[in-house]
C-alpha cells in the first residue's frame, strides 16, 4: 500500500511539473518553509525505500535462509537498486514537483500556519514519532500479510484454475 502510494505521489508531481510556476513569489517561500518543517525529504526518501523493500516481497526471513554468499549478492543488488532509485526519484528530482503538490493543497496563509505548529514543541514531537510509528506500522502490516499470503494464493489459484 505504501508502494502505491509514493508511486501516486511520484505520478501526480510529474503531471504537476509546471504547477510551481503558478505560485506567487511569497507562497512558494512559505510552502518551502512547510515542506522543511514537515521534514517531507527525509520521509520521502525514507518513505520510497521502504515502499521498494516492502514491494519486493522478500522478507528478512527469506534473507537469511539464503546461503551466505547469496546474502551478500542480494544486499549488494539491493544498495545499488536503492541508489539508482534515490538519483531518479530521489528529494532533487522531484523536490519541484513536491513543492508544486504542497503549493495546489495548501493556501499561503494554511502553510504559515501549519508551518507555526509544526516548528512548536508538540509540533516536533509528531515528527520524530512519526518516522518510528511509520516503520513500526510497516511491520505489522508484512507480519500480516506473510500470514494472509498463502490465502492469497489459494485464492488466485482457485481463480485461475476455473
Amino acid at each position: 500500500m505504501l508502494m502505491k502510494k509514493i508511486l501516486i505521489l511520484a505520478t501526480f508531481a510529474l503531471c504537476l511539473s509546471n504547477a510551481h510556476a503558478d505560485l506567487t513569489a511569497s507562497h512558494q517561500s512559505a510552502i518551502e518553509k512547510l515542506v522543511v518543517a514537515l521534514q517531507v525529504q527525509k520521509q520521502f526518501e525514507s518513505n520510497l525505500i521502504l515502499g521498494f523493500e516492502a514491494g519486493m516481497g522478500v522478507t528478512s526471513d527469506q534473507i537469511k535462509a539464503m546461503p551466505q554468499e547469496m546474502q551478500q549478492k542480494f544486499a549488494t543488488g539491493m544498495e545499488k537498486v536503492k541508489t539508482a532509485i534515490l538519483e531518479q526519484m530521489g528529494w532533487e528530482k522531484l523536490k519541484p514537483e513536491v513543492v508544486a503538490i504542497y503549493g495546489k493543497n495548501f493556501t499561503e496563509q494554511e502553510a504559515k500556519e501549519v508551518t507555526a505548529l509544526m516548528e512548536s514543541p508538540a509540533g516536533q514531537l509528531l515528527l520524530g514519532k512519526q518516522v518510528k510509528v511509520t516503520a513500526d506500522l510497516m511491520k505489522v502490516t508484512q507480519d500480516k500479510m506473510k500470514i494472509l499470503q498463502p490465502q492469497i494464493m489459494q485464492i488466485m489459484q482457485a481463480e485461475m484454475t476455473k
